[in-house]
């Protein structure tokens, strides 16, 4: 069915495939880099205010074909829709249900005051599973079909950086990426410079603060476990690289392959950990993968003489809240306790202290909540997202802090705003404090909010950590 809808698509199919070789090439071009340095390596939701429109990834239909001028510009009183392509099902569920809440919660309230100079914003969110072909298509019928202003809140580093030619060698026009949900390096290449902007600190930067803090508190020996995909080769590159600051080189390593979850068995790979005798392990995965593997790496140290706790260590990619749940669930299978030892890279501040945008957060979520808001059927069923779906955390924090970003800009560009003038609208807002404390930035330099911190678990519940040394016992 899917090749006889083509041939009745030849536009969209050529851009398609032009989009699916560039992204390929790039992703032939970063495997062989890698390998060079690695050993053998439908439904719409309505609430108060809101108008967000949720659907599973499909194929796309026919694109409409609108001048090039008016691709850009906005009808009077049309909303500005931003498009999102996120992972809603599958493994990294969490977070793209986690972040849409949040930035939803901001813009319903935005929405109920009127908009911006009269505009509605709304997001039009389409699942891709944490596929990245299916991230291609989505990505094509928000820029064709929907005529989205501007990208929104993209989730991870394999989709993100499967979709970067499209957004900057579209044949039609350029759509800009705002705040996606990844720290990848790809991302600060100048050739994305005025088409991709964050919010978040980059992966490098988080690795590197975690090695030092993890020197710190005297663990030399670092292994790691990530994702075989650009995701996880990012991590491993990142880790290599800020252990090699500290005339330091990876202990042991492990990988497994993108979609493995829950149903997982990664006794294997902790054996191969384990045989490194490390004094600490870096996760990098989703929130899944991580916590069999945590329970796994566990389990078999059990086994083994007596020795220091091996702490776990893992980038922001991993949502604490959600993990905290799947280990809980599964230290009551076990009857044991798999959160101890436990580090979190976190990017946003925290979400319940006194900051004015964390209240203006619990009570957009909470206002949000009460309107009824809910996910469309199709995504009820994600994997273990029902049981945080509501429920503030750092992901959705980070999700409200984009849209309040979307919201400042647009505020900026005047009653008729155009994807054009995002540029200069954030540049503009450089130095700006979006109620967290610390200012955003937008400099040739520095794009975001440049914040890492660190979390762990105590008494089951996510708290900050302050002193590594508690992580040495």
């Amino acid at each position: 069915m899917a090749h006889a809808a083509m041939k009745h698509q030849p536009h969209r199919v050529t851009v398609a495939c032009t989009v699916l070789l560039l992204s390929l090439l790039l992703a032939g071009a970063a495997a062989a880099a890698d390998a060079a340095c690695m050993p053998g390596a439908g439904q719409d939701v309505d609430a108060p205010g809101q108008a967000v429109s949720v659907q599973p990834g499909a194929q796309p239909a026919p694109p409409a074909q609108p001048s090039l001028s008016a691709q850009s510009a906005l009808a009077p009183g049309a909303p500005v829709r931003l498009g999102m392509s996120a992972s809603f099902t599958g493994p990294g569920a969490s977070l793209g249900r986690a972040f849409h809440r949040g930035a939803a919660s901001c813009l319903a309230q935005v929405n109920a005051e009127g908009g911006v100079h009269g505009r509605r914003v709304e997001i039009v969110a389409l699942d891709d599973g944490y596929d990245p072909e299916r991230t291609v298509w989505n990505v094509i019928r928000l820029i064709e079909d929907e005529r989205v202003f501007a990208l929104f809140g993209l989730v991870g580093t394999p989709t993100v950086t499967r979709v970067l030619p499209l957004i900057g060698a579209h044949p039609d026009r350029a759509v800009p990426l705002l705040f996606p949900f990844t720290g990848a390096r790809p991302l600060y290449l100048p050739r994305h410079a005025g088409l991709v902007f964050r919010l978040r600190a980059p992966y490098d930067r988080e690795f590197s603060a975690l090695v030092e803090r993890l020197r710190g508190a005297g663990c030399a020996r670092i292994a790691v476990f990530y994702q075989a995909d650009a995701y996880g080769r990012e991590g491993w590159a990142d880790l290599r690289d800020a252990l090699a600051c500290h005339c330091l080189a990876l202990t042991a390593e492990a990988s497994y392959p993108r979609g493995a979850g829950s149903e997982a068995d990664f006794s294997e790979q902790a054996g191969l950990i384990l045989e490194g005798r490390p004094d600490a392990v870096v996760c990098v995965g989703t929130d899944a993968a991580c916590a069999t593997f945590i329970r796994d790496l566990r389990d078999l140290s059990a086994s083994l003489p007596p020795g220091p706790a091996i702490p776990v260590a893992m980038p922001s990619f991993v949502d604490s809240r959600h993990l905290l749940g799947l280990l809980a669930d599964l230290g009551h299978a076990a009857r044991r306790d798999y959160t101890k030892d436990l580090v979190m890279v976190e990017v946003v501040p925290p979400w319940d202290g006194n900051l004015p945008a964390a209240v203006d957060f619990r009570r957009d979520m909470t206002r949000l909540a009460k309107a009824g808001y809910a996910p469309p059927a199709p995504l009820a069923s994600a994997e273990g997202a029902a049981s945080t779906a509501g429920i503030p955390d750092e992901v959705s924090f980070e999700g409200y802090l984009a849209a309040r970003l979307v919201v400042r800009a647009l505020e900026r560009m005047g009653q008729d705003p155009d994807p054009a003038g995002l540029p200069a609208a954030l540049a503009g807002l450089d130095g700006c404090d979006l109620g967290v404390g610390l200012p955003y930035r937008h400099t040739p330099a520095m794009q975001g909010l440049g914040l890492v911190r660190f979390t762990t678990v105590r008494g089951g519940a996510v708290v900050e950590l302050s002193d590594f040394a508690e992580l040495r016992r």
